[in-house]
């Protein structure tokens, strides 16, 4: 076994420079085939997006118009990067004026129906989910020379990080699909409005909002909470641009919440009746003597260097890594490692950080060229393959594609890092990366990844970052529920949580009644343990959209296993069973949309339409009450709430009194992990 430990990060944060990459080559739009023309009369008339951020997840709404300006009858394509943690919920297509509401189907199935009613010259639609890349949205006969209305709704967990929330709308395309780029043009041009209205409803005082590159665009209005008296606040942001706005930039939005927000604990419950079963949404903000973390390091950056990482990326990319060079110390050192079609060690074993061979391999960076695939296993391997057991080591992974060369498993990946005790940084360059394969490999080393748009507020992530890893952790971290009524927690297994980071699980519960919640971790070794009691009401109604939030979970979590061990037939079930049950669109299901009486036909059942009627009922019920504060331990600890009034981490780490946390570093460091 070998084992090296991270302590000092400095250099990350000019590292995070890179990620200031030019728009890509593929956007969100329309597909069409390269070439064609069959395809050149349809449309994109109008772009709509209405986004709420409430209780701790995010509904957004995108309601467009297509218009074929052809003589016949043609197919649309709509294709969107996947957004991060989404349920897709809601596809709606209006045929005479009436909408019509998508139902969930078993994928291959869906995928029939939809081609025979095609054939048959009725308007339809299909939402498919490509792997972890895009949501594929068909629209079938649009008629000529008319528009054609469609709307899809997702949802998605929204974490607090650092007292930051951060809200993506993603457009821009990852870039990372070569097959895919080389068939489809992507027409992301909106001929008429482009809208986009976003409404934070928060229980907590928001100190600032920010959206990069969109500040002067963006109008952004602030009110105290709905109805009398009521806390929290209320903004709306709203982007309202003229013909011909472009489909191929992110949007991105930041809140900050204010320095003397509490750490806490937050419980979101739903029960439809006393005899259902309940579902509840758990956050926790946790506080604690997080020590700062001063050491050196040996560092490894690992670089993808690959045909997607092509003219201003690999450019950009070797500058920022020029800028951490001529930041490092004397007693530091550094490997770089490039990764394509194979992985190659440019500088040959670690560089002392002398002025002078700072010079030397700044210049050997900025001439890196980019070409071939991703081989990223080759990348890791040679990093995790000559690490200096007397040195502290970290490893930094910068990359924007998918592992598509070499070994591609995620088994393998996970195998590598195993048998190694050191913290692995991922850092995801856009959108349609390989998200589920980065982030368990970060989790599972005890890191973190983080992803970035090229729209984000870079100066904005490099603060993130240098707060989180310059300070201790928390490990092993647990939630303990007693009272024998909540069940299948989501995530099981939480791993760490760095300085700031939020904690968000979801569960089912039976009955009702006063349950103790606890969370336990480890700092420096030390064993430490939070603890509040909630009550679990018998009625809740005010937040339906949490079974579905459960349930995409659940499928993560069953995705991760198909992924690592391959698929079974009982695991293709689970994931299937969930998506039909609380009708998502995941990797075995897809969302149909046809006439009632096809629909009738073909036996699918009403059940996305029961569940969006009592989702829509809630949303508009929500609209006109306060804001709601679901803060669960204020009562607790003599009134001083689970975590003894400490002010939730900030990027200034935040204030507050110093905990019996004094535990040496030392023992942090000397921690090891056990060979699997």
């Amino acid at each position: 076994m070998k084992r090296f430990m991270l302590r000092q990060l400095t250099p990350l944060l000019t590292l995070l420079l890179v990620l200031l990459c030019s728009a890509t080559t593929f956007a969100a739009g329309l597909l069409k085939p390269i070439g064609g023309s069959q395809h050149a009369a349809l449309t994109i008339v109008s772009h709509r997006v209405d986004v709420t951020i409430n209780n701790g997840f995010v509904r957004t709404e995108v309601d467009q118009l297509f218009r074929n300006a052809g003589n016949s009858a043609i197919e649309g394509l709509y294709s969107f990067p996947l957004p991060k943690q989404a349920s897709l919920s809601e596809l709606s297509l209006w045929v005479g004026g009436q909408e019509i509401l998508g139902e969930v189907v078993e994928k291959g199935a869906a995928r029939k129906i939809y081609q025979e009613q095609q054939a048959q010259g009725n308007q339809t639609a299909l939402a498919e989910k490509n792997d972890y890349q895009s949501f594929d949205v068909r629209v079938g006969n649009v008629p000529p020379q008319s528009d054609t209305r469609v709307r899809l709704v997702y949802y998605q967990p929204l974490e607090i990080d650092l007292n930051i929330g951060r809200y993506l709308y993603p457009l821009a395309e990852g870039n990372v699909d070569e097959e895919r780029i080389s068939f489809w043009s992507a027409d992301s041009q909106v001929s008429g409005p482009f809208h986009f209205h976003l409404q934070l409803k928060s229980a907590f005082p928001v100190k600032d909002v920010r959206l990069p590159g969109l500040d002067k665009e963006a109008v952004v209005q602030r009110a105290g909470g709905i109805g009398e008296g009521s806390a929290g606040e209320v903004i709306d942001v709203v982007i309202d641009r003229p013909e011909g706005a472009a489909l191929n930039q992110d949007i991105v939005f930041y809140y900050r919440l204010d320095d003397s927000v509490p750490a806490r604990i937050e419980l979101v419950p739903y029960k439809a009746d006393p005899n259902s079963e309940g579902t509840l949404m758990l956050v926790v903000t946790p506080a604690a003597d997080l020590q700062p973390i001063s050491e050196g390091t040996d560092w490894t950056f690992v670089l993808d260097t690959s045909g997607s990482m092509g003219g201003h990326k690999i450019a950009t990319l070797a500058n920022g890594v020029s800028k951490v060079l001529g930041q490092m110390r004397p007693n530091d050192r550094f490997r770089i490692i490039g990764f394509s079609n194979s992985a190659q060690e440019l500088t040959n074993g670690y560089v002392n950080a002398t002025a002078e061979e700072v010079q030397r391999w700044i210049a050997q960076v900025k001439g890196i060229q980019a070409g071939g695939g991703t081989n990223l296993f080759a990348g890791l391997e040679m990093a995790y393959g000559k690490l200096d057991d007397d040195r502290t080591s970290g490893v930094i992974l910068v990359t924007d594609g998918v592992a598509n060369i070499g070994n591609t498993e995620h088994r393998a990946f996970l195998k590598l890092l195993q048998s190694y005790d050191i913290r692995l940084f991922t850092f995801v360059i856009g959108n349609s990366a390989n998200q589920p394969l980065l982030e368990r490999l970060a989790q599972d080393s005890g890191g973190f990844a983080m992803n970035l748009s090229d729209s984000d507020d870079i100066t904005g992530r490099l603060l993130q970052a240098k707060a989180k890893v310059l300070h201790q952790a928390l490990h092993d971290v647990e939630i303990e529920i007693a009272g024998e009524r909540v069940k299948e927690l989501t995530p099981r297994k939480i791993g760490n949580l760095y300085a700031g980071q939020q904690l968000v699980q979801f569960g089912r519960y039976n009955g009702s009644g006063e349950v103790v919640i606890t969370m336990k971790a480890k700092i420096s070794g030390q064993p430490q343990s939070w603890t509040t009691r909630a009550t679990l009401p018998k009625v809740a109604t005010d937040n339906p959209e949490l079974e579905r939030l459960w349930a995409l979970s659940r499928i993560e979590e069953t995705m991760a296993e198909i992924r690592e061990n391959g698929e079974t037939k009982g695991l293709r079930d689970q994931v299937s069973d969930l998506g039909l049950k609380y009708s998502l669109v995941t990797d075995y299901t897809s969302m149909l949309v046809v006439t009632d009486e096809a629909r009738g036909n073909s036996g699918i059942q009403s059940r996305n339409a029961d569940r969006v009627q009592t989702e829509r009922a809630a949303q508009q019920q929500r609209a006109s009450q306060p804001v709601q504060n679901h803060r669960v331990d204020s009562g607790s600890n003599n009134g001083q709430g689970a975590f003894n009034n400490r002010p939730s981490h900030g990027i200034g780490m935040g204030s507050g009194p110093v905990g019996l946390l004094a535990v040496p570093l030392i023992a942090w460091l000397n921690r090891r992990k056990q060979q699997k």
